[in-house]
């Protein structure tokens, strides 16, 4: 960052563009720039912040207890009168101007007791988000029950009693922190009563002008649908035959994880993934039987003929998982210590599942077969690709690549492709069961099986011009992860059958062609004259690509050292907090 920032100053000055260096990776405290209601999250260890969110740093022993400060309604009622807007902006001055009272070190270990035990209880809900730094297992593995909708009562159950809990600590933070600030009797009532007034309308307000960007959090709060808790159990069966999720939690071969600090840096990997001995995500060095027939090329396939036919590798996991050794949890913890939900709460529960999971998913996302759930549009990828979106980002990392009817499919996951992906696709999986084909069809001929030998007749014409497609964009297709999921899927967007994934790539792919993407590594690889041009006229367009040399465009000199320091100039936003001070 200082490399980059040095020239535009003479050589010098970094510190003018990037601000309040020495407060990197330190754990601070965090929140949105605007809300209802001021909320404060916790900033890891080994973060960087931004001008999206404010930060605030203590010293280390307080922090705890100013997140519980934070997040009592004594604070927010004190920044909101402040304020008459209904949708505040959390500035720093805002923040600097609240009074906080004097915190004794019998305060701290109070407050941050009460912060520690919301944040655990907090995270024990992120475990079944497959997509969080908390996950370990989908909700169904985490309690204990015999039936998927047996679970899902259970599971239910558990949100219910973890709410009430984190309901009890906000009550018992307010009454200590209203304690502190020395405001009791009437002056609490009013500021309690005037709080919800305008809470209320400011809720209103934002469920009014953030649906779409609140609908995935919301959604992974739902507690009683079986239909969502089923999905997510073979999302996870999905995950665990990519290698990207590790089955030994649900059997009970490798123990739960410990649950980490509130302030401790963010794993590379999430509890529940499958990952090497120094925490990196495989390929690597894991135990040889873990699993037989690990897809390290990063695909699947639609076909029960073939030994990587997705339907028959989920069901090995769901049956392997259901037929007993399921690390399930062992009910309500009464645990009085800021870790509610560690692995002292869970236990291996050796009873065999009383029925199939599996079969039981199926009628429970009304489908009659795992093979239907796979291969309908609005089955398993329309779930996915929603549990993947969030407000008008898309981000699925299954994509199913399919002939015309569907009737062939090949999964492949995002982050295995390689510039060989395509190769494999048509070599190890289409052009063999091209192969077969041309066996079967004169055989199904000599038989008469007029039936069987025209869906046969019908599927090789389809695999044909499913090869030709895919053999097409073989040599000019380089995946670049740093484009993005978009990016780098919509070449293929013909083999998308799902109509808004479909059309969402198909108008990326308009854009990209015409030129709006170029500095994603997809453009260069497929034009690369036309990026090139662009690179001696765009300095910046050139640095993404490495093509600095090529640029006509002089580099800003020491000139530009001389020029005013703007007005307004944006820092990033920081409060440096020392225990009662602000600073």
């Amino acid at each position: 960052m200082k490399a980059w920032a040095d020239p535009l100053y003479g050589d010098s000055g970094w510190s003018r563009i990037i601000k309040s260096v020495e407060y990197y990776l330190r754990p601070g405290l965090t929140w949105p720039r605007r809300g209802a209601r001021f909320s404060a999250q916790q900033l890891p260890a080994g973060a960087i912040f931004s001008d999206g969110k404010m930060a605030a740093f203590v010293s280390i022993d307080s922090l705890r207890a100013f997140h519980c400060l934070f997040n009592s309604s004594a604070f927010a009622a004190l920044i909101r009168f402040q304020s008459d807007a209904v949708r505040i902006q959390f500035q720093n001055g805002l923040i600097q101007r609240t009074p906080v009272p004097p915190i004794t070190p019998a305060h701290r270990i109070t407050l941050g007791s009460l912060a520690s035990r919301g944040w655990s209880l907090r995270r024990s809900l992120d475990t079944r988000t497959e997509f969080s730094h908390a996950f370990v297992l989908p909700a169904i593995l985490q309690v204990a029950g015999d039936t998927v909708v047996g679970c899902t009562a259970a599971w239910a159950e558990r949100v219910r009693d973890t709410e009430r809990q984190m309901a009890a600590i906000q009550a018992e933070t307010d009454e200590r922190c209203f304690a502190l600030y020395g405001i009791d009797g009437i002056d609490r009532r009013t500021i309690a009563e005037g709080f919800r007034s305008t809470s209320e309308t400011a809720e209103e307000d934002d469920a009014n002008a953030h649906v779409a960007a609140d609908s995935e959090e919301n959604e992974a709060e739902e507690s009683g649908d079986a239909a969502r808790l089923a999905a997510e159990l073979v999302s996870w069966a999905v995950g665990v035959v990519f290698a990207r999720f590790d089955v030994r939690l649900a059997t009970g071969a490798r123990p739960l994880p410990e649950e980490p600090e509130p302030f401790d840096p963010l794993p590379i990997c999430s509890p529940g993934m499958l990952q090497t001995a120094q925490g990196l995500p495989v390929p690597g060095d894991i135990p040889p039987t873990y699993l037989a027939h690990i897809p390290w090329d990063g695909i699947l396939v639609d076909d029960p003929s073939h030994p990587q036919d997705i339907e028959r590798r989920v069901r090995e996991v769901l049956e392997a998982v259901c037929s007993g050794q399921c690390a399930v949890a062992s009910g309500k913890p009464e645990s009085t210590d800021h870790r509610p939900l560690t692995t002292d709460h869970f236990s291996a529960d050796h009873r065999p599942r009383t029925t199939d999971h599996c079969a039981e998913a199926c009628e429970i996302l009304g489908v009659r077969t795992l093979r239907e759930y796979f291969r309908k549009p609005s089955g398993f990828f329309a779930d996915h690709l929603k549990r993947y979106s969030k407000s008008r980002r898309q981000a699925p990392i299954y994509w199913p690549l399919s002939t015309t009817s569907g009737s062939y499919t090949l999964w492949i996951y995002y982050h295995r492709l390689t510039d060989q992906t395509l190769y494999a696709c048509v070599n190890d999986f289409v052009q063999p069961k091209l192969n077969d084909l041309e066996r079967d069809i004169p055989r199904l001929r000599n038989e008469k099986r007029t039936k069987e030998l025209q869906a046969a007749v019908a599927l090789q014409s389809e695999l044909e011009e499913f090869k030709q497609e895919l053999l097409a964009w073989a040599p000019r297709w380089k995946p670049n992860l740093n484009d993005g999921v978009l990016i780098t899927a919509c070449p293929l967007w013909k083999l998308l059958r799902l109509l808004k994934w479909r059309k969402d790539l198909e108008a990326c792919w308009k854009k990209l062609e015409a030129g709006d993407y170029d500095w994603a590594h997809l453009a260069y690889s497929l034009w690369p004259d036309r990026v090139r041009e662009k690179c001696k006229k765009d300095r910046s367009l050139a640095i993404a690509h490495g093509l600095e040399e090529i640029c006509e465009v002089p580099s800003p000199n020491a000139k530009a050292g001389k020029r005013g320091k703007r007005k307004n100039a944006t820092e990033a936003e920081q409060l440096a907090l020392d225990k009662s001070e602000i600073m």
